[in-house]
């Protein structure tokens, strides 16, 4: 009788848990958009009765994306800065070669630019653009050649370290414009890169919206050798805007020292080591979309 009772007891225990279960996961359920409804099927609000109360931070992946809470804009202004130094003479043939097909693979509202550095000058040894330094120049007088020491004053507009111009401006449709610019300057020396960089952000997208993205495309073998810091400079890029965005195309070089700028600006780095995989990686480079920069922890989860 007691083993009986007993069971009746336990019984009665369980199905009064089970019901209080039913009734519980009744009461509340979770839709995919991440509202919170009654079992009647209406969204529990908030106390003053106007604002929907996401409980639980539960969102589908694709809900996420179409309410633009996460950044999914293309790109659609685009500068290509391109190291004109003597080291980069085959790239540079290549890129003349290949850059209408380039164009040809990107969206026709895409708007594109060209600028150059480095170019026109032959300084191997150039003036600092921070500091003032000795520059070394070979001068031939008849049939004897001479070393003439120089020094350049902070700030000038002449020599190597300050040779970078827009030889295309940004526009749709642009591939003439861009062979011609290219075909218009010679192949120098140095390579103040940075300073192209400043350029592009502080002269050549001045006129744009700082609300929509940008992109630079930075094409180099190599880092900068007047006196600029590419690191430094995307930091403090950062500081203030979060519309660039720098890609770095790296040929026939294994250095990380330029991985910054594109880490920083949430940008891409690409290395190439072959001119017959260049045209590829431009395309990829000009079409990609930004990356995200984690300037905060983000705490979401992600259903279905």
């Amino acid at each position: 009788m007691k083993d009986k009772q007993k069971k009746l007891l336990l019984g009665l225990v369980l199905g009064l848990t089970f019901a209080t279960s039913v009734a519980f996961a009744a009461k509340y359920t979770i839709n995919t958009s991440g509202t919170v409804k009654n079992n009647a099927g209406q969204v529990i609000t908030s106390p003053s009765n106007t604002v929907n109360q996401n409980y639980f931070n539960n969102y589908t992946a694709q809900n996420y994306v179409s309410n633009n809470q996460v950044n999914s804009t293309s790109v659609d202004t685009v500068e290509i800065v391109m190291d004109f130094s003597g080291s980069m003479s085959n790239w540079i043939v290549a890129a003349k070669k290949s850059m209408s097909s380039i164009i040809a693979q990107i969206p026709a509202s895409t708007k594109i630019g060209f600028r150059v550095f480095g170019h026109d000058s032959a300084g191997s040894n150039p003036p600092s653009i921070h500091t003032l330094q000795d520059v070394k120049k070979i001068v031939k007088n008849g049939n004897k050649f001479t070393v003439v020491t120089e020094r350049s004053p902070i700030g000038t507009t002449k020599g190597a370290c300050s040779a970078t111009a827009q030889v295309a401006p940004i526009m749709i449709s642009n591939t003439s414009n861009i062979l011609n610019g290219m075909n218009s300057v010679d192949i120098g020396g140095a390579t103040p890169l940075v300073y192209a960089l400043d350029r592009a952000v502080y002269q050549d997208f001045a006129n744009l919206d700082k609300t929509t993205p940008k992109k630079i495309v930075l094409i180099t073998d190599g880092g900068e050798n007047c006196g600029g810091d590419p690191c430094a400079f995307a930091r403090k890029l950062m500081r203030n805007r979060s519309d660039v965005h720098i890609d770095v195309v790296l040929a026939s070089s294994a250095s990380r020292a330029l991985t910054c700028l594109a880490s920083t600006t949430g940008g891409h780095f690409y290395t190439v080591d072959n001119l017959a995989d260049f045209t590829t990686t431009m395309t990829k480079s000009i079409q990609a979309e930004p990356a995200q920069v984690n300037t905060r922890k983000q705490n979401y989860e992600f259903v279905n």
